[in-house]
């Protein structure tokens, strides 16, 4: 008979262990380059209350091996092995598979899609099947002859005594996922926190980060948690460290795969990373995975720990970062760990880009900057601040003079409505608005780039619903508005912002108008902004990407009354005239094209020349930015390592 595995749902967790273990089995137990190479042979299936595993049978009478043209299907060690070198690709194989576990997947962006399936693992060097070997309440089995037997004699053994025939229906389940309920980091009360701009989290307790590292299931050490964050943290791992007491362990664990892991802990939208991918989700809440993160930093900061370089061999090579933000900070990181020079430009007073001077400081306590700018300091990274490049260094110089340039500017430009009256006074675009009370706060002069709107008593309405919405409405809260709203074009479920903002931003006593969209901008006598135009929506079919597009709902309109518009619409490419002669190609929407045939993947179309963060990919996540800086380094090592060699 065949070998297969099969799946006990009832103690299914719905953790998703298996499918990472697969893929990574098939990528040399590492984790995929690309979110597209996430390509499981084995796929969890959930429903309301339960989960459940679904993978090829190896059927005794393979109706796929049957079906196949060109023999790629053929019986091999008790099992139905593919040769994908041999598929044609006609999907024969996809229509006489029962069981849906036969696939049309493609190994890169320009390959055709050939079938995949589970071979149970039979290339990789342990023998052993890496989805049962990884199941943490041991749902899934390799079941042949010898097992097959093996449960039957249980049961009759079972029977004969008098014994239940099988163990209480998810008994392993239920013991697996019994934890106490999540608590997290306590905020400060609405009424206080939105008289001042300090962090509005309460740092963890040791005793609060002890239970919290308790409820970790400890699923895998590549769990789902793991894959869903960019960095690919190992988050099982520290957590476990943490619940241990070896708090500089941690400290050292996190900071291998991040650059600035108590920075992400405060601002990631963990949950629509990692927390949101916690098994625990649904059962008494997910781990605190990001206070916990931020707990790790600040206490082995506060104990004297600095990150450790190790004994680091100088290298001959400099590199140019432009722009210390996370993608920036992210490649002069990992430059610096292995040696190269590395000094970096930016055109703000502080490090951090838009980390520093557009998030506000409520959500992230911009001395946690300072510290890591003298931790960067003492790695070798030379800072040189108030320096814009264009202006005050010219890009053909850094590029002549220097072994290879990053290019980690971010996106300064602004996304408008196109309504008529968009330059009245009063209408006011986010990021500006953002940076100009951040530098406030910070103590900084006034910059006639950035000048500052003041807000107190007066009528404040915010068109948007993502992150950098609720980043504008609560720094309006806190100037003192007399009334502040959030007017969004979609449903609330909609939302593309993180939902404990939009919580902390009710608390603090915002309005919300779902389902309204902007027509107009009303101005009064002096030509100030007065009213914006509004029209009710309603959600219609879904677009191109997924999300369901508003239309108008005919004769809804009506005018909300405002004295300053803040239009949080998101950002965009900004213009760089320096980049040009450089041979470095744009996309339509001017973002810096990378990669191609022969060349990394944050490579520009100038060898020299490497770029990363929300230049390269538009408006995104800080996890995801810095993630660019980093491989943009490695990449640049390999290039500098193959001209040693040439």
């Amino acid at each position: 008979m065949n070998k297969f595995i099969v799946a006990d749902a009832a103690n299914c967790i719905g953790c998703h262990v298996c499918e990472i273990a697969c893929v990574t089995a098939h990528q040399q137990d590492t984790w995929p380059q690309q979110r597209r190479d996430f390509l499981p042979r084995i796929h969890v299936v959930p429903q309301r209350n339960v989960s459940n595993a679904t993978t090829c049978r190896h059927c005794n009478d393979a109706p796929c091996v049957a079906s196949c043209p060109t023999q790629a299907l053929w019986f091999a060690n008790d099992s139905i092995q593919l040769k994908q070198e041999a598929c044609i690709g006609c999907k024969n194989c996809v229509m006489a598979c029962p069981f849906g576990a036969i696939e049309m997947v493609a190994n890169h962006e320009d390959a055709p899609p050939l079938a995949q399936k589970c071979d149970l693992c039979s290339q990789h060097p342990s023998g052993l099947q890496a989805c049962v070997a990884s199941c943490p309440t041991s749902a899934l089995r390799l079941m042949d002859e010898a097992a097959l037997n093996q449960l039957r004699r249980e049961r009759q053994t079972r029977s004969a005594q008098g014994q239940p025939l099988q163990e209480r229906h998810g008994a392993r389940r239920e013991s697996f996922l019994s934890k106490s309920p999540r608590v997290g980091a306590n905020k400060r009360d609405a009424e206080t926190r939105k008289t001042h701009f300090n962090e509005i989290y309460h740092p963890l307790a040791a005793c609060a980060a002890e239970y919290e590292s308790e409820r970790c299931l400890y699923c895998a050490q590549k769990a789902w948690c793991n894959w869903t964050c960019p960095l690919h943290n190992a988050i099982p791992d520290f957590i476990r460290l943490v619940n241990e007491g070896k708090i500089i362990e941690a400290a050292e664990l996190c900071h291998q795969s991040s650059s600035l892991p108590e920075i992400c802990g405060r601002v990631c939208p963990q949950d629509r990373l990692c927390e949101g991918a916690c098994t625990l989700k649904q059962v008494g809440g997910s781990v605190a995975v990001g206070n916990l993160e931020s707990y790790i930093t600040d206490t082995a900061l506060a104990m004297g720990w600095r990150p450790s370089v190790g004994d680091v061999a100088p290298r001959q090579e400099r590199v140019a970062v432009i722009g210390a933000g996370p993608a920036g900070l992210g490649c002069a990181d990992i430059l610096a760990r292995s040696g190269v020079q590395v000094d970096v430009f930016d055109r703000h007073p502080e490090i951090g880009g838009l980390l520093t001077f557009g998030i506000p400081p409520f959500k992230l306590d911009k001395s946690l900057l300072s510290v890591r700018r003298e931790i960067f300091s003492g790695m070798g990274i030379h800072f040189y601040l108030n320096q814009e490049v264009g202006r005050d260094v010219a890009f053909s110089d850094l590029v002549a003079n220097y072994d290879a340039v990053f290019l980690g500017v971010g996106t300064y430009g602004m996304m408008t409505a196109g309504l008529a009256g968009e330059d009245a006074p009063g209408v006011i675009q986010a990021l500006p608005f953002l940076i100009a009370s951040t530098r406030e706060v910070m103590g900084l002069a006034e910059s006639a780039e950035y000048p500052l709107t003041e807000l107190h008593a007066k009528r404040v309405v915010v068109l948007g619903g993502g992150d950098t919405a609720m980043d504008c409405l609560r720094t309006a809260i806190r100037r003192g508005a007399a009334s502040v709203t959030c007017a969004y074009r979609r449903d609330e479920l909609s939302m593309p912002g993180s939902k404990k903002e939009v919580v902390n931003a009710r608390e603090e006593g915002v309005e919300f108008l779902f389902n309204v969209q902007p027509q107009y901008i009303r101005r009064n006598r002096k030509g100030q902004v007065s009213a914006v135009g509004m029209i009710r929506t309603e959600m219609g079919e879904a677009g191109p990407d997924g999300r369901r597009r508003p239309r108008a709902i005919a004769g809804s309109e009506f005018e909300l009354p405002a004295d300053v518009l803040v239009m949080a619409f998101g950002f965009q490419a900004h213009d760089m005239p320096w980049l040009r002669g450089h041979g470095i190609k744009l996309d339509r929407w001017g973002q810096i094209c990378t990669g191609g045939k022969g060349r990394g993947t944050m490579q520009t179309s100038n060898d020299k020349i490497f770029a990363g963060g929300d230049a390269r990919h538009g408006a995104d996540l800080v996890v995801t930015a810095m993630v660019t800086g980093r491989q943009a380094a490695q990449e640049m090592l390999a290039m500098f390592t193959q001209k040693e060699g040439i």
